[in-house]
């Protein structure tokens, strides 16, 4: 198994979630301004970048399961594969604290059209 191309994976997944994250926090500033048709467009390109990460992921599993037993990878690639892992789980940490606030926001705008119907 070659790590590099496991880096180079591992790299694009974090890119991925980076555009992710910008979409993300885009989506909270629409909310923001109750725009809820830019905010459906956002999830679409959303719902794209998921697909990738999906795909990514499924191939890393396997290959990280592989590179952990590879005697060739060197000490210095396991901490670098690990770094650049940990950045992952961080990004996705975020992700899912900036949907907890996306959620927040769309039942606040929720229980403000229903208070406004029932007015």
């Amino acid at each position: 198994m070659d790590s590099v191309k496991v880096l180079k994976a591992l790299e694009r997944e974090r890119e991925l979630l980076e555009n992710f994250i910008c979409l993300s926090e885009e989506q909270l500033l629409l909310l923001d301004d109750e725009n809820i048709e830019a905010v459906n467009s956002l999830l679409q390109k959303r719902a794209d970048l998921m697909m990738e990460l999906t795909a990514i992921e499924a191939t890393l599993g396997t290959w990280i399961t592989q590179i952990r037993t590879d005697p060739s990878v060197t000490a210095e690639m396991m901490h670098e594969l690990r770094l650049v892992n940990d950045e992952i789980v961080n990004m996705a940490n975020h992700i899912v604290e900036i949907d907890e606030q996306t959620h927040e926001r769309l039942d606040a705008i929720k229980r403000k059209a229903r208070s406004e119907i029932q007015d």
